[in-house]
């Protein structure tokens, strides 16, 4: 019975392909290690090549048996399989931070990097680079653009309702006056039995946080001040 083998040429060409999806997701990885994400420099890196693996593997591994028994393959099977179990590394980079959710686009990135390995595993490497190229500068110079112009800053406030005879309404007007939107609101009582109000507010990135906690103090009946930016 003959006997299907691949040749060196055949695997050097492999190795390539895993070396370039390597280097992609090395390039998206630095972009993320860069600003201090879950998911940095060697994550995106193994995923890129495993990506790639599994579509080698998906394309080539399963030759002998085609070529000794005729057997019919569905060569996208287990590159299917690979966008399926990539959720499950996405969800593990996504969590709430300060009522915000964070991590969203590092997840996306992990689920892009993997889309740019199975293509350069399959030798689409035009595709697969210019991919990558593409991300960067999404990640790079639409995300600083994104911060400047549209970003807010969000933090939390204290307010002695006790002390300063204030009511709900009364703390919202105020805080509208120096432009700040009240996100989330919880009453507790302190140590002295005051009630005690712990607000969670945004105000817009573009102006000065500095120039903020002026105004929010110059209003006199805030207690305690906390600013700080979500990246």
């Amino acid at each position: 019975m003959p006997e299907y083998t691949v040749t060196a040429q055949c695997e050097l060409v492999l190795f390539i392909r895993l070396l370039i999806s390597v280097i992609c997701g090395m390039v998206i990885g630095w972009e993320r290690e860069k600003r201090l994400k879950s998911a940095g420099l060697r994550t995106h890196m193994v995923v890129a090549m495993a990506s790639a693996l599994m579509m080698i593997i998906s394309k080539y591994g399963f030759l002998d048996v085609v070529y000794l028994s005729s057997v019919q393959v569905d060569a996208s099977r287990l590159a299917a399989g690979v966008v399926q179990a990539i959720g499950f590394l996405g969800a593990g980079v996504i969590f709430v931070k300060r009522d915000n959710v964070v991590g969203v686009t590092t997840a996306a990135g992990l689920w892009a990097t993997v889309g740019i390995g199975l293509a350069i595993g399959s030798g689409l490497y035009f595709l697969g680079i210019i991919s990558t190229i593409l991300i960067l500068i999404i990640q790079l110079v639409i995300h600083r653009k994104e911060h400047n112009s549209f970003s807010t800053n969000t933090g939390s406030i204290e307010v002695n309702m006790t002390r300063h005879g204030m009511s709900l309404t009364e703390v919202k007007e105020a805080l509208d006056k120096i432009h700040i939107t009240i996100r989330n609101i919880a009453l507790t009582h302190n140590s002295k039995g005051e009630l005690v109000l712990n607000a969670s507010i945004i105000c817009s990135r573009a102006a000065s946080v500095p120039n903020i906690i002026t105004e929010m103090t110059n209003s006199g009946f805030i207690d305690a001040i906390d600013i700080y930016t979500i990246d």
